[in-house]
């Protein structure tokens, strides 16, 4: 598996996670990854993202979302 490949991966059950854990629904949690440039993010993370587990990385997500004024 390339590296595109595990992105989108890692991108997908972070989705899963973030809907689960936030109570919200997966196209509510997918606009707010869109809106706030979440998937950008997660690119730009890569190297920690795919040696983290899916916690850490949602973590990892909440505080930049945070530190752009979202509140979950």
């Amino acid at each position: 598996m390339d590296r595109k490949d595990e992105m989108i991966l890692i991108q997908v059950r972070l989705l899963r996670l973030a809907a689960k854990t936030w109570h919200k629904e997966m196209p509510e949690v997918a606009k707010l990854f869109s809106q706030f440039n979440v998937y950008d993010f997660m690119q730009d993370m890569y190297e920690e993202f795919h040696v983290q587990g899916d916690s850490a990385n949602l973590n990892e997500v909440e505080t930049f979302l945070k530190s752009q004024g979202v509140q979950l």
